[in-house]
């Protein structure tokens, strides 16, 4: 890309983000389609045209768009976590915990893979396993109230009302203005009048 083409290119990638902003997702993605053309490996920009193709219903088109771009750039963690979730999105949980596991062996720490893998594995049943995966999340980032919601679902699936308790007031601590506050507050109080 020449100097001339680098400003024409930021330009138009700010043009889009403000479209995007502005509810013009159309204009944001031909904006977005030109800069991708021209830059390939621009990761933030194929991100964010992916993002806004599965906004606009077309998981398939964003799928094929970072399949493509991760075969240039394998390791951007981004696009993984980006491919992982719309896999599981997708109703496609083996696909998704695949490439969460390869996030997690670059960066055991990462809080939204390990949350994901942890949806992967709840998604088929293997709840002690998401109880893992939701552990590690947790690890890193400890006030994820969705982290600490699907933990208690978890544990009540697995019939560990204790620790779904505990799961469940701490969800409640870290999203103390929760919507689904009295829901929860209600299952704490049939798991702990249950026998």
């Amino acid at each position: 890309m020449s100097d001339e083409e680098g400003p024409d290119l930021a330009e138009r990638f700010n043009a889009a983000m403000d479209a995007a902003e502005d509810g013009d997702l159309t204009r944001a993605r031909a904006l977005l389609e030109v800069v991708v053309e021209a830059e390939p490996g621009d990761g933030e920009a194929v991100l964010a045209l992916a993002r806004f193709e599965r906004e606009d219903g077309e998981a398939a088109a964003a799928e094929a768009r970072l399949v493509d771009y991760l075969t240039e750039v394998p390791d951007d963690v981004d696009a993984l976590v980006e491919l992982a979730d719309l896999r599981l999105a997708r109703g496609e949980p083996g696909g998704a915990a695949e490439v969460l596991r390869e996030v997690l062996d670059q960066r055991p720490g990462h809080w939204e893979a390990a949350f994901l893998l942890g949806n992967a594995f709840s998604d088929v049943g293997a709840y002690d396993e998401a109880v893992r995966a939701y552990n590690a999340c947790l690890q890193s980032n400890p006030f994820s109230a969705d982290a600490w919601f699907n933990m208690g679902q978890a544990h009540e699936r697995t019939g560990d009302r204790v620790r779904a308790i505990s799961a469940w007031q701490a969800y409640l601590r870290a999203a103390p203005h929760a919507e689904d506050r009295a829901a929860v507050e209600a299952s704490i109080r049939r798991l702990e009048t249950a026998e």
